[in-house]
């Protein structure tokens, strides 16, 4: 075969592997979405046995992916405050070590907790936040395909984003690796519903010098859009974007860090948020849009996430 018909076949043989596992990374997004906000979750309110439901689900699905737990069944319980009240959370943490710079990590987040059930109503929280541990499940998987990804990667489910960021708080407080190790953030919050206008949001790009030229330059199968200013999404209440989600502690410690989510719907902090109301259609075109950006991520050099970093 001539050699330039073997680069094609090649070329092709890869799209189409690309293709099949996004279909099946498709499938197994909606799957998560649905087991994570079905009833008997009974919208997953930090420590109640509903909560305890998805940590069972998401620890099988850790271990099904061949991830690697830093604790034993991948637990790191946290203690934390609201008012004179002590609580107790509980974060979930896997990882998968890169090769060409395993010492260094990248940290995705995404929080499992909701609001539980109130007044008999139960808030299943499909996108809020079904869909960002559903989404950081399917890049681990993605990751997995890769022959070996550049950095190790930090797999965080956390717990209490919901009553003020507290898994995240408690990560950063007491980091499972040292914090000087972790090069990024990526945080996943709210991504299946694009509604209309097929929008995707990204805050926190200014954060790595040079990613905004690669996304503007980019084709994606959603409208991207970023966002620079610290206020002016998730609807009428202008949510302070910055300190929105779990980035927030990791930006406060001088971490790069990007924050993927969509805006506020009708259905947000109600009980009709439920996976009946995602568009599968969006789901595949937000994973293959993340998927893309997340593995051009992995081939950036160390130096150039170092050089983003700010002292505490």
């Amino acid at each position: 075969m001539p050699k330039f018909y073997s680069i094609a076949l090649c070329a092709l043989l890869f799209l189409l592997q690309v293709l099949s596992f996004n279909l099946k990374a498709n499938s197994a997004l909606l799957h998560d979405i649905q087991q994570l906000s079905d009833e008997p979750m009974a919208g997953r309110k930090t420590a109640q046995p509903g909560a305890e439901l998805a940590r069972q689900y998401i620890r099988q699905r850790f271990a099904d992916l061949g991830l690697v737990a830093l604790q034993p069944d991948f637990q790191h319980p946290f203690d934390y405050s609201i008012g004179f009240v002590d609580k107790q959370g509980v974060n979930l943490i896997a990882t998968l070590k890169g090769c060409n710079s395993a010492d260094r990590y990248i940290v995705m987040t995404a929080h499992y907790d909701h609001l539980g059930t109130i007044a008999g109503k139960v808030y299943n929280g499909a996108d809020d936040n079904a869909s960002g541990v559903a989404t950081m499940l399917a890049l681990a998987a993605l990751l997995k395909t890769q022959p070996c990804p550049s950095y190790s990667y930090l797999f965080i489910a956390t717990d209490a984003e919901e009553s003020g960021l507290h898994g995240a708080k408690a990560f950063v407080a007491e980091p499972a690796v040292p914090l000087q190790q972790l090069i990024l953030n990526i945080n996943l919050d709210m991504l299946s519903r694009g509604e209309r206008a097929n929008h995707l949001y990204l805050y926190g790009a200014h954060s790595l010098p040079g990613v905004t030229d690669y996304l503007n330059a980019g084709d994606f199968s959603v409208n991207l859009k970023l966002r620079h200013r610290g206020k002016g999404l998730r609807g009428q209440n202008r949510l302070d974007w910055a300190n929105a989600s779990d980035h927030a502690p990791f930006r406060r410690a001088g971490i790069p860090y990007l924050f993927f989510g969509v805006d506020t719907h009708t259905h947000y902090h109600t009980p009709q948020d439920d996976w009946q109301n995602i568009d599968p259609a969006y789901l595949q075109r937000m994973f293959e849009s993340l998927s893309s950006i997340v593995l051009w991520l992995d081939k950036q050099p160390p130096e150039w996430y170092q050089a983003a970093r700010k002292p505490r």
